[in-house]
């Protein structure tokens, strides 16, 4: 076959999808396959990046921040593993929001490789707010409870 049909041939379907072409001619035969055969632009956009944040996310932080100017407390997570609000699977929660808690009382589970973590409480108060939801991962630091700190009444008394 000839150069030139050859380059005839190939320029004929560089611009198409065709991705082999066969031609037999005197019982000879030549074909050609593209070497790139994959996926055009159009059928897999740019990868773009993911945000992290969801707004349900950024609707919880605020909500954080307001809260603590209220002056209310929280009970924070001492280690990375995964929460649990009840010391067995599918037990009753330690805590509820409105339970009222005091120091040292247990309030979750935080499980990291196996080991059952119990963290207690160290803010004397009510709850408000359960900051995170059942079996999610938690980070050292995290809010796990949101606690409006209970007045007594002795301290009532001294601020009259």
């Amino acid at each position: 076959m000839e150069i030139e049909k050859i380059k005839a041939m190939l320029d004929a379907v560089k611009d198409t999808d065709i991705e082999e072409i066969w031609m037999e001619k005197d019982g000879q035969k030549t074909g050609f396959k593209r070497k790139d055969v994959g996926f055009t632009e159009e059928s897999h956009p740019e990868p773009q990046p993911i945000n992290a944040e969801s707004n349900v996310n950024q609707e919880i932080k605020k909500e954080k921040i307001s809260n603590l100017n209220s002056g209310n407390r929280q009970i924070k997570s001492p280690m990375v593993g995964t929460f649990s609000r009840s010391s067995s699977q599918g037990g009753k929660p330690l805590v509820e929001e409105g339970d009222f808690v005091g120091i040292g009382q247990k309030v979750c589970i935080i499980e990291a490789m196996k080991i059952m973590k119990e963290i207690t409480s160290d803010a004397e108060g009510k709850i408000t707010k359960v900051l995170v939801l059942e079996s999610n991962p938690v980070e050292y630091g995290q809010p796990l409870f949101e606690v409006e700190p209970q007045i007594k009444a002795e301290d009532k008394e001294k601020n009259v």
